[in-house]
């Protein structure tokens, strides 16, 4: 009878061991990855396993988030000319449209949206463009050009800038 009250006991130990565990893994994701140690004021949720690079060139701070293979986004922080997000994003998609490789807007946000691109060769992939104001920065985040992405990947890219 002992024996099985010490199964019992071990068995209730090593549910809660792993539940404060999982729940510690949780919490590391949601808090998600601080880029003011780059210098850019915002925090996006990337993979657990992502790793930021940064490039700066003069007045132009660049950070490179990646998975190394379905998670890339390019972040982009310069002085900000204008608070106008609607008129940022109106000139980033007049831009855009006029590329040979744009197919057309699938997803509108109210600071940016999702794209599709088509190749010469036929090849579809997907992209995006986000912008903040925060403060007197301007922060736009695109997909990388390491890979062509899909639709569900890009989503997934944007849903942890804007979550």
């Amino acid at each position: 009878m002992a024996r099985i009250y010490k199964t019992k006991y071990f068995l209730v130990f090593l549910f809660l061991a792993l539940f404060f565990l999982n729940c510690k893994e949780k919490k590391q994701q949601s808090e998600g990855m601080d880029l003011m140690k780059y210098g850019i004021p915002y925090t996006i949720k990337a993979p657990t396993d992502a790793k930021a690079t940064q490039t700066q060139s003069g007045y132009l701070t660049n950070v490179n988030i990646s998975d190394g293979k379905f998670y890339e986004v390019q972040v982009f922080m310069a002085d900000a000319n204008t608070a106008d997000l609607k008129k940022l994003k109106q000139e980033h998609k007049e831009i855009l449209i006029m590329h040979p490789a744009f197919s057309k807007i699938i997803e509108e946000f109210d600071n940016g949206f999702i794209f599709e691109k088509q190749e010469d060769d036929g090849t579809k992939s997907y992209d995006f463009y986000i912008v903040k104001i925060v403060g007197n920065n301007e922060i736009s985040f695109i997909g990388g050009n390491t890979h062509y992405f899909t639709e569900d990947q890009v989503k997934k890219m944007v849903k942890s800038i804007l979550y």
